[in-house]
C-alpha cells in the first residue's frame, strides 16, 4: 500500500440524498447506497427503482406524504465489501446527522471492515456531490490522508447550501412549519430560501417573485464568498429548468474565479420534504 491516496486505490461512498447527476456513478471508484421511500405499503429505492419525474407525479398526486427510511448497516456493509475488493480505501460522505440516522448506519458497517471513514458531511443533496467531486481531485494527483482530512474538514465547515422552494406546502405537510405560515405562501405567493446551518436546515429569507428570489440569493453569495476566492459550485433543481441558468450565470459575474462543476437532480428522498419546483446552489470557497 502507499502512502498517497489516489484515485486508482482510493474509493469514495455517497448515499442517494446526494441528488447527482446521471452517470455520476458510472465512473469507477464511486458507489452509492440508497435511500428509500414509501408510499403506503409501496416501497422504492431512491434513484433506483424509480425516475425523478415519476417520482414527483406520484407525490404530486398522492393525498399523504409519503414517508422515508435510511439504508440499513447491512446495505452499507455491502458497498463496502464490494468497494474493498478493489480499492484499499474508502471515503464514505454523507448527509448531515440532523437530518437523518443515514451516517449512523454507516458508522455501524464500518466497525466490520477496515479501510472504511465515515464522514457526516453536516449537509444535503448534491453539495455532498460536490464534496466528492472535490475530493476527486485532490485524489487525482495524489495527496496524502492528512491532506483528504483536512480538506473533508474544510468542505465540511465551509460548504453553504440555499434552496428556493416553489411552495411551503411540502415543509408544512413535513411539520416542518405550521399551517398558517403555508396559507400565507400560497395566497401570497412568498416562498422561502432555506439555507444549511449546523448540520439543519434554516430560514434565510421569504421573498415574492423570481427578482426578490434573486436579488436575495446573490445578497447570499456576496455573504459566504469573496471577490478573491475559488468558489467551486453545483445547481440542482426539482423539476425547475428556468432557474439553475440564471444562478449560474449570477455567481459566475459576482465571483470571477468561480467553476461551475456540475448540475444536480433532486431525487426522492428530498423532493419529499421540498417538493417539485425547487432550485437551489451550493458552494465552497478554497
Amino acid at each position: 500500500m502507499t502512502d498517497l491516496l489516489t484515485l486508482d486505490n482510493t474509493a469514495i461512498v455517497l448515499d442517494s440524498t446526494c441528488d447527482a447527476p446521471h452517470g455520476f456513478f458510472d465512473r469507477p471508484g464511486l458507489y452509492m447506497v440508497p435511500l428509500k421511500v414509501h408510499f403506503g405499503d409501496k416501497t422504492y429505492r431512491d434513484g433506483v427503482d424509480m425516475t425523478r419525474e415519476e417520482f414527483f407525479a406520484e407525490l404530486e398526486a398522492s393525498e399523504v406524504l409519503p414517508t422515508t427510511s435510511q439504508p440499513t448497516a447491512g446495505e452499507f456493509l455491502a458497498a463496502y465489501r464490494e468497494a474493498r475488493q478493489t480499492y484499499d480505501h474508502v471515503f464514505s460522505l454523507h448527509i448531515s446527522g440532523e437530518m437523518s440516522g443515514t451516517v449512523r448506519s454507516a458508522e455501524q458497517a464500518a466497525v466490520e471492515i477496515d479501510g472504511v471513514e465515515v464522514h457526516d458531511l453536516r449537509t444535503v443533496s448534491t453539495t455532498l456531490s460536490l464534496c466528492a467531486e472535490r475530493l476527486r481531485a485532490r485524489l487525482e494527483p495524489g495527496c496524502t490522508p492528512d491532506e483528504a482530512h483536512a480538506y473533508i474538514r474544510h468542505f465540511t465547515d465551509h460548504s453553504n447550501l440555499l434552496v428556493h422552494a416553489a411552495t411551503l406546502e411540502y415543509l408544512r405537510r413535513g411539520g416542518r412549519i405550521g399551517r398558517a405560515a403555508s396559507l400565507v405562501g400560497g395566497v401570497f405567493d412568498i416562498k422561502p430560501l432555506i439555507r444549511t446551518a449546523d448540520g439543519t436546515l434554516e430560514a434565510y429569507a421569504k421573498v415574492r417573485g423570481l427578482k426578490k428570489a434573486m436579488a436575495a440569493m446573490e445578497r447570499f453569495v456576496e455573504e459566504s464568498t469573496t471577490p478573491e476566492d475559488e468558489v467551486y459550485f453545483v445547481t440542482l433543481d426539482a423539476l425547475n429548468d428556468e432557474e439553475p441558468p440564471l444562478i449560474r450565470a449570477m455567481i459566475e459575474r459576482l465571483r470571477p474565479n468561480s467553476h461551475f462543476v456540475l448540475h444536480g437532480r433532486v431525487g426522492a428522498v428530498v423532493g419529499t420534504h421540498i417538493g417539485p419546483g425547487t432550485a437551489a446552489f451550493a458552494m465552497i470557497a478554497e
